[in-house]
């Protein structure tokens, strides 16, 4: 029986036997300019799935397919152990996150099985969400894991990819004046787009940082979610839409 992953972007998966579902609601990835060829990995579980035997092993070796798919197309992939955490260098932060994990051991090798996968793109230095992307093996029965993993990898690479690029990140919107202020300060004039930059984003860039944060709160709570794929996308269309 056929691997069948959904994704939430259209993905030539050459040399595998998986069809690919798309959205057509969900936003772009973007990735900025200064982070190069950078890319980092941060492997999270749900508490059920890291205390599986199979877990080190698992991400061990999606990190090595991860990186030689990143090699391929001139990417460079480093590893964020442990929590994830603001980076000192520009770089493109994958978060990625397994909440489902079901493996039927096979010897030194991953074995059969299934997972989902949540994935966020997020920029390193300020840990702002840049998008994210759901992966869903659909299979009646198990199927090897290690040919699901590089099917994923290379979704995610050809994301990175096809990423829109930002020309520079606008500063963070200021704190709002107390309101024992005497005097009221002039509105000042919103900032040109920087090159590159539609105007379009520059205003979503420039939302308030509560209504920025309670967004990615939403999405990553959407994300850990078990809704279908059409409720998934119906309730994406409408957090972004905010």
């Amino acid at each position: 029986m056929r691997t069948c992953f959904v994704l939430l972007l259209v993905a030539g998966l050459a040399g595998c036997a998986a069809d690919v579902k798309r959205a057509d609601a969900l936003s772009p990835i973007s990735t900025y300019a200064d982070t190069r060829n950078r890319l980092l990995v941060n492997f999270q579980g749900d508490s059920s799935v890291t205390a599986t035997p199979g877990w080190t092993r698992l991400t061990t070796t999606w990190r090595r397919i991860l990186a030689d798919r990143a090699a391929s197309s001139d990417y460079q992939l480093g590893e964020q152990a442990g929590a994830v955490t603001p980076t000192a260098l520009p770089a493109t932060l994958l978060v990625v996150e397994v909440d489902r994990l079901r493996q039927q051991a096979d010897g030194d090798g991953l074995g059969k099985g299934s997972l989902r996968v949540n994935v966020r793109f997020t920029d390193g230095p300020s840990g702002r969400l840049m998008g994210s992307r759901r992966y869903e093996t659909d299979s009646a029965e198990p199927e090897a894991l290690e040919g699901q993993l590089k099917d994923i990898s290379k979704a995610i690479i050809e994301e990175v990819e096809s990423a829109q690029r930002i020309a520079k990140r606008d500063p963070l919107p200021e704190a709002p004046m107390p309101a024992s202020t005497p005097a009221e300060q002039p509105a000042r004039p919103a900032p040109a787009p920087a090159p590159g930059q539609s105007v379009a984003s520059r205003e979503a860039a420039a939302k308030p940082v509560v209504a920025v944060e309670n967004q990615e709160r939403q999405l990553q709570k959407l994300q850990r979610s078990n809704l279908p794929f059409d409720q998934y996308q119906n309730e994406y269309r409408r957090i972004t839409s905010q």
